[in-house]
């Protein structure tokens, strides 16, 4: 399709009410939504779509010939990729190479991500698992289980080094402006533990200072799980969800699941080394981080207090959301081999 009719697709999609999100994913991903959002915003100021016309100096660095250069270097599988690299190699600026990568190849910048190393009999495992998941729980089951997670908050919170920029003259004036994250050795922390479902999260649980997860002290959190499970869905009727931790595959927490819960997925069907597919992992902890305001926590209390508040900044449309992909991610592997799956929402 032509970038004409992307764009005159793109308005009239807006026209109808949609924003730049929801008219990406109509457009199949076709036009980034940071170019849907400029398309927008000239459509209001101009009432036009006709493109601008460009002003200033004609392209000398630029051209056709360095465009097809970045395209074949981006497929070679034996030559470096990063935009500083293939600058030096073809004596341009940085920002020409990434205007043209941006502009000229609609490429976008992404930063490495930490993954599970997987075996090959993980991967089987988590296919053949996925593919039972697939066979055995529906959209209404999904929407009737709990998904849990154990996580251990520290004082040292949330870093982003990509976003967490100082703009500044020098190294020296940016440390001065906040540009130093400092970590400590032995930072103040909590271990939580919390459940979220289609009705939202369940309170937190708040291990003891000192405490430390193990099978014994998991009971405690399964029969705090069931509580809130029951709380949330006004019965007994919910399936219960955890991952493959040690303390969550013993002997002794498997037969507690067995006798307290109406419906838990086994450990023998979770799939192995699969954070992608636990809701709390692949987003909910990392929500949840970001609305802790850690400059505020000077002990433990605090950081309790600051917790509790970030966890009721997440609504149940967020719950919802997060939830909603359980079932494309458990098809994405096992039509993936068992393979790792990145998408939008990890």
């Amino acid at each position: 399709m032509k970038s004409k009719d992307l764009r005159e697709l793109a308005i009239s999609h807006y026209e109808n009410g949609k924003k730049a999100p929801e008219i990406a994913k109509l457009l199949a991903n076709k036009a980034h939504r940071s170019t849907i959002f400029r398309w927008i915003d000239r459509y209001q100021q101009s009432g036009s779509l006709n493109a601008i016309r460009q002003t200033g100096r004609p392209r000398s660095k630029r051209t056709k010939r360095l465009v097809n250069s970045v395209k074949n270097r981006l497929k070679s599988k034996s030559l470096r990729k990063s935009s500083r690299t293939m600058a030096k190699d073809f004596n341009v600026s940085n920002s020409t190479i990434i205007r043209v990568l941006k502009e000229d190849l609609s490429k976008y910048p992404y930063k490495k991500i930490r993954v599970p190393k997987l075996t090959s009999a993980h991967k089987a495992k988590r296919k053949s698992n996925c593919t039972w998941m697939r066979k055995n729980l529906n959209r209404e089951k999904v929407q009737t289980t709990m998904y849990t997670d154990e996580k251990i908050f520290t004082t040292n919170g949330y870093f982003n080094p990509k976003n967490d920029i100082v703009w500044a003259d020098d190294r020296q004036s940016a440390n001065e402006e906040g540009g130093v994250f400092e970590e400590e050795k032995y930072p103040i922390n909590v271990m939580v533990a919390l459940g979220v479902t289609w009705n939202g999260l369940t309170q937190p649980f708040f291990f003891d200072q000192g405490e430390r997860l193990n099978a014994e002290k998991y009971i405690d959190v399964l029969k705090f799980y069931k509580r809130e499970g029951n709380r949330l869905f006004n019965s007994d009727d919910w399936t219960f969800q955890q991952d493959g931790a040690s303390s969550h595959t013993s002997n002794l927490a498997q037969n507690f699941c067995k006798n307290h819960f109406k419906s838990f997925i086994p450990k023998e069907k979770w799939p192995p080394n699969s954070p992608e597919l636990n809701p709390m992992d692949y987003s909910v902890w990392n929500e949840i981080s970001k609305n802790v305001d850690y400059k505020k926590v000077t002990n433990r209390e605090n950081l309790i207090s600051e917790i509790e508040k970030a966890i009721k900044k997440i609504d149940q449309n967020f719950t919802r959301e997060v939830i909603g992909t359980f079932l494309s991610r458990v098809y994405s592997i096992e039509k993936n081999n068992g393979d790792i799956i990145i998408n939008n929402h990890s």
